[in-house]
């Protein structure tokens, strides 16, 4: 319950590939969790952070496919108020580097921690199971935001 209080009070939050991926698919149960979450967005009481790495996940399988729908759907929602994509500078590199150092995360992975964290998000939202021993920002599963009840997916554990 915890992380439903720190996700409701968050300003900036970092979205990680999977819960894009949920959102845009209305995979439930985390559609609704997220839902909420765009909701806020949209309501300027929050913002979200994405990663280019993100984008770049995104849109590999529309463009795979030639899913020219899919490609404008997910330009539309980056480019919506209040959804911020943050490229990676050099001290954010390094950063990247140290994480994956530390915690053994994939590359990517390691980009887009240091992407919340160079640009201040209050937690990194997601669905992957190892991110939980990063410390260096909190991490928000999403089976932990479900409501109580609500079956889990259980991915990514």
């Amino acid at each position: 319950m915890a992380e439903s209080l720190l996700l409701s009070r968050s300003r900036r939050l970092l979205l990680d590939t999977n819960a894009f991926i949920y959102f845009l698919i209305g995979l439930e149960p985390y559609f609704t969790t997220l839902s909420r979450l765009f909701g806020r967005v949209q309501r300027r009481e929050a913002e979200v952070v994405v990663s280019v790495v993100t984008e770049a996940e995104l849109l590999v399988r529309p463009h795979r496919e030639g899913d020219t729908e899919a490609i404008e759907r997910i330009a539309g929602l980056l480019s919506e108020d209040g959804i911020h994509v943050f490229a990676l500078g050099r001290p954010a590199a390094r950063s990247a580097a140290e994480l994956r150092a530390r915690h053994g995360l994939k590359l990517p992975d390691a980009i887009i921690v240091a992407t919340a964290l160079a640009a201040g998000c209050d937690a990194i939202v997601g669905n992957d199971g190892h991110w939980r021993r990063i410390k260096e920002i909190p991490y928000l599963h999403l089976d932990d935001l479900l409501s109580p009840g609500v079956s889990k997916m259980g991915y990514g554990e």
